[in-house]
């Protein structure tokens, strides 16, 4: 009996294929690539690659990479050891930078927001926010914004209103911190960077790779440690945070103004962040899994002494002209003209 099932395991393992574990890396300098999205064909995330650019893929299989480092890559998974995935860079816009220092950094981003529920697409936003800060004390002030948003219909991953802004819904606008990933980390005691490898209590927690061709610094760590999980109780209600990822992406030109060895807000290009959160409640019988992924791109700068916000006609043809520099991945976009 125990030889028939084995068969049988056997038998069903050949038909849907095994998860062989595959690495992620960059196609010019061949390192890993840390924390980059997996989608299945229906746009649904599977996962993340790890510190060392490995994941989990089944043959046979189609699969979407998308990383703010580099270009989306659509692929039926064969039995390749290794992905590789080209690097992929935008120009902001060029700036006049005199050497009188003046009073604030104008910058516009654009951003995108995804939340899945139980593989479902339930949340999407995306749009343009402007924010001065002042180039002394860096206190962040928000200009205008403008947001193209979606929630999904369907009523089998809908919340009760008395949680909706609880649990399970994540989204939201982006928003500068005053340090950037970069600086918190290396204030942080507990931790160091040696080779490109980021440490924290001898723990290797990310990745720090300075690309000297294109004047870019892009740190990626996993921004839940030293706990593995996050637990938070409310109304009956049990939020486990499970994964969550952070990279940021800088420009790294020493000889430029303004410019520290330590990147700064100033510098900042990009930044990406993944949450996985499973949902349960102690007297409904349900499971919840939840992820999370928000991205946004600097793409417009400007050193002045003035705060002048953009005009709604000017934030529309922003969103126009960066939302096809920034194009969402097939299978979401896919999933919301099925909603629509």
């Amino acid at each position: 009996m125990k030889y028939f099932i084995l068969v049988q395991i056997l038998f069903l393992s050949r038909l849907v294929g095994f998860a062989q574990q595959v690495m992620l890396a960059d196609s010019i300098t061949k390192n890993p690539v840390s924390y980059a999205t997996v989608y299945d064909v229906n746009g649904t995330i599977i996962g993340r690659s790890d510190i060392g650019g490995h994941i989990n893929l089944q043959k046979g299989l189609e699969y979407h990479i998308s990383h703010i480092s580099y270009e989306p890559k659509s692929f039926i998974y064969s039995d390749n050891n290794i992905i590789f995935l080209s690097p992929s860079s935008y120009n902001l816009l060029e700036v006049n930078v005199t050497a009188k220092i003046k009073k604030y950094y104008h910058c516009k981003v654009f951003f995108r927001s995804i939340e899945h529920v139980d593989s479902c697409l339930k949340y999407y936003m995306d749009g343009i926010r402007e924010f001065y800060i002042d180039t002394k004390s860096k206190k962040v002030h928000c200009g205008n914004v403008l947001t193209n948003y979606f929630m999904s219909k369907r009523k089998d991953i809908a919340q009760k209103k008395r949680n909706m802004m609880i649990v399970d819904r994540y989204m939201a606008l982006p928003f500068l911190d005053k340090n950037t990933l970069y600086e918190k980390t290396m204030r942080d005691r507990k931790r160091n960077i040696e080779l490109g490898i980021v440490y924290a209590d001898t723990i290797s927690i990310g990745s720090c790779e300075i690309f000297p061709d294109q004047n870019e610094m892009r740190l990626s760590i996993d921004a839940l440690w030293p706990q593995y999980t996050l637990v938070t109780n409310l109304f009956g209600y049990t939020q486990v945070l499970s994964k969550y990822n952070k990279t940021e992406l800088y420009r790294y030109e020493t000889d430029a103004p303004y410019e520290i060895d330590a990147p700064s807000v100033f510098n900042l290009k990009s930044s990406n962040s993944y949450r996985h959160l499973t949902l349960t409640h102690k007297k409904e019988n349900f499971v919840r899994d939840i992820d999370v992924e928000d991205v946004f791109y600097v793409v417009e700068y400007e050193y002045t002494d003035t705060k002048e916000s953009s005009s709604s006609k000017e934030l529309q043809e922003d969103y126009k002209k960066y939302s096809e520099m920034f194009p969402i991945a097939e299978r979401i976009r896919e999933q919301l003209v099925r909603e629509e």
